[in-house]
């Protein structure tokens, strides 16, 4: 059995079963995969995205006037200013390497925290923990969730932010996308910095490219940053379908998304998540054949099920 179907909601395959996914994804990732979302009166909720970026893992370096010590000399900015800083930083860092590319997530699903973590190789040989300490060789698979991206695909990502959003929407591979590509771009272009061995010139821009949104406030300062909300309007562009809060670090570049409020009613939360991302030169843990990894990862879906009901 494939090992994305099998960690079901843990890992968001392209086509999860119905059990695994019952309630623990709700209303937005009904929204992702374009399932039909019946708006109910009363209840709102805070979802962390799953697959919906949350951290990108960068080396810190300082931007001026951004950091200060003291609060009351600290220019005030808009949503915008902060993603637009963030920019500056990244396209100035250098590129860094490493023999594998590792990304690591953490995500609360009710009482359940699933940890994973995947290491690829640039010629797209991937190792997959979902077990503590196990680590197992698995098929080569895109490098950012819901595309068709793989490492040398991220390398020619373009430059210019307009001609960015195009080719990350084109190499998506959910065709709910057609149905809401704001929400979709939205997303690609924080899995570009939370989770794609992008280079310096394409995160930056993304950030640029977020940064032309017309609904991003900044809520202030926050641990790790910045705390923006993104707003997504309706058709019309008169009414709030849902907003997006995520935190931005313009000094670090980091980036982790924190929830989702709106998109209908809905019960019990997924979340929260946050996902690293950086090189390494080392496969840390034991390498066991992927079905050693099973038991670990069918009881964690029977945990999720019992809390579900």
């Amino acid at each position: 059995m494939d090992e994305l179907t099998m960690l079901g909601t843990a890992l968001a395959g392209p086509e999860p079963s119905t059990d695994t996914v019952d309630r623990s994804r709700h209303r937005l990732q009904n929204t992702m995969r374009g399932g039909p979302v019946k708006p109910r009166r009363g209840k709102r909720w805070i979802a962390a995205g799953v697959g919906l970026t949350a951290a990108a893992a960068a080396a810190a370096v300082v931007v001026s006037d951004l950091s200060a010590p003291d609060a009351k000399k600290e220019p005030v900015l808009s949503g915008r200013q902060v993603m637009l800083a963030a920019a500056t930083t990244a396209e100035s860092k250098p590129a860094s390497s490493g023999t594998y590319w590792h990304t690591k997530l953490n995500l609360t699903m009710g009482k359940v925290t699933h940890v994973s973590e995947t290491w690829t190789r640039r010629d797209g040989a991937t190792w997959l923990s979902a077990a503590p300490g196990l680590v197992s060789r698995v098929e080569k698979r895109p490098v950012m969730q819901l595309s068709d991206l793989d490492f040398t695909g991220v390398q020619r990502l373009p430059t210019d932010p307009d001609r960015l959003k195009a080719a990350l929407l084109k190499s998506v591979t959910v065709p709910a996308a057609r149905e809401n590509p704001q929400l979709f771009t939205v997303n690609l272009l924080q899995s570009v910095l939370s989770e794609a061995p992008a280079p310096p010139k394409v995160r930056a821009a993304a950030y640029r490219a977020l940064a032309a949104m017309p609904h991003i406030d900044n809520l202030g300062r926050t641990a790790g940053g910045y705390r923006l909300k993104i707003s997504y309007m309706d058709d019309t562009g008169t009414h709030v379908d849902g907003t997006e809060t995520i935190v931005v670090d313009p000094k670090s570049t980091q980036l982790r998304v924190e929830g989702w409020a709106g998109f209908g009613g809905g019960g019990v939360p997924v979340g929260p998540s946050q996902r690293t991302s950086g090189w390494t030169n080392t496969l840390p843990g034991r390498i066991v054949p992927w079905s050693k990894q099973i038991p670990y990862i069918e009881k964690e879906n029977k945990q999720l099920k019992a809390q579900n009901h």
